[in-house]
């Protein structure tokens, strides 16, 4: 089977730059047949199996447990998959609260790899006062994960040949992105095409809910970041009277349509861009085209595109591995440095530093996390399925963003061919009869934009706002201010005052 890979998706797949998120991989229990439709914000559940408690046991400086959940819940007689799960007891547990879930972004992205990482930056108070937890949600290596590709263990086979261009310039480069789009969705649909409708982030809120019952808590105390926002508004809109505290860190408006979403996205991206490029003409920054920076760049991908740059070993950088490398290192400001290096060296014809950084961007999810967030995205974000409107949307995209928007706009399109249809409908979070939910957002935050977190606050009924002035992607690893308001709001339930600003 050919080596395809899934272009784009909307950029949410790379998190804030946190130490290393790889973790042993485990094995993971196989999909239950279904010829069942995908499950929908309207369709009728059943009562599934009756929810038990957690068996942990060891594995490394962990606990780690399974949960038990209905592949469809419109038919759980059809059978279960297994959600993996992993815990750090709470530090002093005379003084114990509950269990803290926490969904670190993606979607695509292990939980469990992460876990280590988010201990890392948690407040000294709540890892005293929580156990907690982290899961692999369904589709997500360990649970039951998605695979397009024949690869070992499914995931995608080693290539020195350069990503398909993500942003074609010619009908006939259209055609073979097209073309490629296909591939990967017959072939997502012939390995894993029993899970595909089912791995939403509708049903994954539905096993958020019996990960809690699971856990022995009343009700839930979570903290999502980047996408794990939209999984938390998501199960505060189906389950409000469930939640004890959230904190929706990095927010993404549910209410948007996926067009939308491109064209904002791409807009921050764009924007930390060029905030890159006056960093990089008056610092020691290695890079220093001649010229208007983007143009200088679009020139740089353009020659790639036309002879791929030498990465050593034969392998090759071409334009799909610069773009990648680019996104890679714009989420986080401690990270420009390195993407200077890597767009001077390519500049010098040495790809090694942009390959790396791409293939950084596409795996450190996990080890199916290219599959499981195009497979999640698809499932999520509602697309037009006529191909022919593609230029169109293209055009409108770059009109507001001419680096970024083709490169987003463009990577929707497989989603245009998928196998399923979506499960998720866009509208607005409101969450009624839900105690006080936090929304943070960064003025400058490249994936989320500031004014995604300003809307969604807004739609909640008791949405209560927090602002960070920083340009990097999540502000709880960044700022001492934020981590203090959510550990008095967790812990104690205090809010902040309306408007709070943290400039630190």
């Amino acid at each position: 089977m050919a080596c395809v890979l899934a272009v784009s998706t909307l950029a949410l797949g790379a998190c804030a730059a946190t130490p290393a998120r790889h973790g042993a991989s485990a094995s993971s229990t196989a999909p239950v047949t279904s010829a069942a439709p995908p499950t929908t914000t309207t369709t009728t559940t059943a009562p599934g199996p009756p929810v038990t408690p957690v068996q942990w046991s060891p594995c490394g400086a962990l606990e780690c447990g399974t949960v038990a959940v209905p592949l469809d819940y419109a038919q759980p007689q059809l059978g279960t998959i297994e959600i993996a799960l992993a815990m750090h007891p709470a530090s002093d547990p005379a003084q114990r609260i509950g269990s803290l879930v926490i969904n670190p972004g993606g979607p695509g992205g292990s939980g469990i790899n992460d876990l280590p990482s988010e201990l890392s930056v948690l407040t000294p108070e709540l890892l005293a006062r929580f156990d907690i937890v982290s899961f692999d949600p369904r589709g997500v290596e360990r649970s039951s994960p998605v695979h397009c590709n024949t690869g070992s263990s499914g995931s995608l086979p080693a290539s020195t040949g350069p990503l398909p261009d993500p942003v074609p310039s010619t009908p006939a480069a259209q055609q073979a992105l097209f073309t490629n789009d296909e591939e990967y969705a017959a072939q997502c649909e012939t390995l894993s095409g029993e899970l595909l409708p089912f791995v939403g982030t509708v049903d994954t809120a539905r096993d958020l809910d019996r990960i809690r019952q699971a856990l022995g808590d009343a009700r839930l105390t979570f903290f999502g970041h980047s996408y794990g926002t939209l999984l938390g508004a998501t199960y505060a809109q189906m389950f409000p009277t469930h939640v004890r505290a959230m904190v929706l860190d990095g927010a993404i408006d549910p209410e948007l349509s996926t067009q939308q979403m491109v064209i904002e996205q791409s807009e921050s991206f764009e924007a930390v861009l060029d905030d890159f490029f006056s960093w990089c003409a008056s610092t020691a920054c290695p890079w220093h085209p001649d010229g208007d920076p983007t143009t200088a760049l679009l020139a740089l991908i353009a020659q790639a595109g036309q002879r791929p740059i030498p990465a050593g070993e034969g392998v090759v950088a071409g334009p799909g591995e610069l773009y990648y490398a680019i996104l890679d290192d714009l989420y986080a400001q401690s990270s420009w440095p390195s993407l200077g290096r890597a767009l001077a060296a390519a500049a010098a014809g040495n790809g090694a530093p942009a390959v790396a950084l791409s293939h950084s961007y596409t795996t450190s999810g996990g080890t199916n996390a290219v599959d499981a967030e195009t497979a999640i995205d698809c499932l999520d974000h509602p697309v037009d399925r006529d191909l022919t409107s593609f230029p169109a949307f293209v055009a409108q995209a770059a009109a507001h963003a001419p680096f970024f928007g083709p490169l987003l706009a463009w990577g929707e399109a497989v989603c245009a061919q998928w196998p399923v249809p979506p499960s998720r409908t866009p509208q607005a979070t409101t969450a009624v009869g839900s105690p006080p939910i936090l929304v943070v957002g960064a003025t400058k935050d490249p994936a989320t934009p500031y004014q995604w977190a300003q809307s969604l606050a807004a739609e909640l009924q008791h949405g209560v706002l927090v602002t960070w002035q920083g340009e990097n992607h999540v502000a709880y690893y960044y700022s001492a201010c934020v981590r203090a308001i959510d550990q008095a709001y967790f812990v104690q339930g205090t809010l902040p005052a309306p408007g709070t600003v943290c400039t630190s």
